[in-house]
């Protein structure tokens, strides 16, 4: 399907080349700007499909800075392409919906590649990504609830089968969260999300015992697929780990499903890797004591770390792997190591290093935070 581009670009020989590129492709672009607010201008009362963005314009705004005006009008992913690829910039650009940060003249090949990516980005897609984003919790949640926290949330195909859950209720002083993997990706993978997140939250309500909640969604999610019949069948599974979070004895309980998670004791400046076997919710589970449950006492600086396997399983660095457990331990710990840094910035710049130009394998999501941080209701 040929997709509507964007161009902003000040270089009027790059603009052209990128434009040719665009066309040749089978691609129509709509517009060419040459500052960040022409590009502003635009999208005041047009849409497209992609913009490719130049870093640095001869202008008062920059290309970041120029894109996120952008998408406070318009949700529109951004490739940028740029002869300034140092950190800082990438920092910045990790805050906007972005496609991919290249060295111009961006080459026919990887453009090629930036928009075989958009073919989900449909109307539709799109409107269902806010549905999500609206009744799954979202950055700004847990950075309200932790003063100390990080929260990273790509999802492969715009809408994503990773999930958060945050329970708090009034009459209590604890907090309950949850990190949620629906096998798979995409739009069946994004309901499941939506109907396990309201699941768990009614179970939340009912009790605070988490292999209780636990159990329930397992009964729940065999009872609801169970209608459809065994010719439709979901053959992916959901993974899970939740978390009960008590300040007032320093105490952390976790329990979980074919789910791993991190602890970081700042004491003894060393991080350690835990992981739930077992079977993956939506099997035959009879009881409570088939679910593992573990407790933690924690201290100021100590860390928690939830994650789904599409950070570990992500293949990147100079050998094409996948970043695996051990690779995820090396830059907690490194995390740990500086001072007065932002860490969801630096975990996120770190993990998109080891990416590097490899295709997103699976959704990512991975929530981090120092237990004795929460606010007070």
């Amino acid at each position: 399907m040929k997709k509507k581009i964007v161009i902003v670009e000040d270089d009027l020989i790059i603009q052209e080349l990128h434009k040719h590129y665009v066309e040749d492709l089978g691609h129509e672009v709509i517009a060419c700007c040459t500052s960040g607010q022409e590009a502003i201008d635009f999208f005041r009362d047009h849409h497209a499909d992609l913009i490719l963005m130049d870093v640095r314009l001869e202008d008062s705004l920059d290309g970041i800075d120029t894109i996120k005006k952008i998408q406070e009008i318009r949700a529109v992913p951004v490739l940028y392409v740029t002869g300034n690829t140092e950190d800082a910039n990438f920092r910045r650009a990790i805050e906007t919906n972005m496609k991919g940060f290249v060295t111009k003249p961006i080459s026919p090949d990887e453009l090629e590649k930036v928009i075989d990516s958009l073919k989900e980005l449909t109307d539709s897609i799109l409107f269902a990504e806010n549905i999500q984003k609206s009744i799954l919790p979202q950055r700004k949640d847990f950075h309200r609830i932790f003063e100390d926290c990080l929260f990273i949330n790509r999802p492969r195909n715009t809408i994503s089968g990773d999930f958060s859950v945050i329970s708090r209720r009034k009459d209590h002083k604890d907090l309950i969260v949850a990190i949620g993997d629906c096998t798979g990706h995409g739009v069946p993978a994004a309901l499941l999300s939506v109907l396990s997140h309201g699941i768990i939250n009614r179970g939340c309500r009912k009790t605070r015992k988490l292999r209780e909640i636990l159990l329930d969604l397992n009964n729940n999610i065999l009872r609801n697929l169970s209608r459809l019949g065994s010719e439709h069948n979901v053959p992916d599974g959901l993974d899970l780990v939740i978390a009960r979070i008590d300040p007032e004895e320093s105490m952390i309980r976790i329990s979980g499903m074919r789910m791993a998670f991190i602890h970081y004791q700042s004491k003894l400046k060393s991080a350690e890797y835990f992981s739930f076997r077992g079977q993956s919710i939506g099997s035959r589970i009879q009881s409570t004591d088939e679910i593992t449950h573990m407790e933690f006492p924690y201290q100021p600086g100590d860390y928690f770390y939830f994650f789904s396997d599409g950070v570990t399983d992500q293949f990147g660095g100079s050998f094409s792997k996948k970043l695996s457990r051990k690779g995820l331990l090396e830059y907690i710990s490194k995390l740990h190591l500086g001072n007065d840094i932002n860490k969801e910035i630096e975990l996120d710049l770190s993990l998109r290093k080891w990416q590097g130009t490899h295709e997103q394998t699976d959704d990512i999501i991975l929530l981090g935070f120092d237990p004795s941080t929460i606010h007070y209701l």
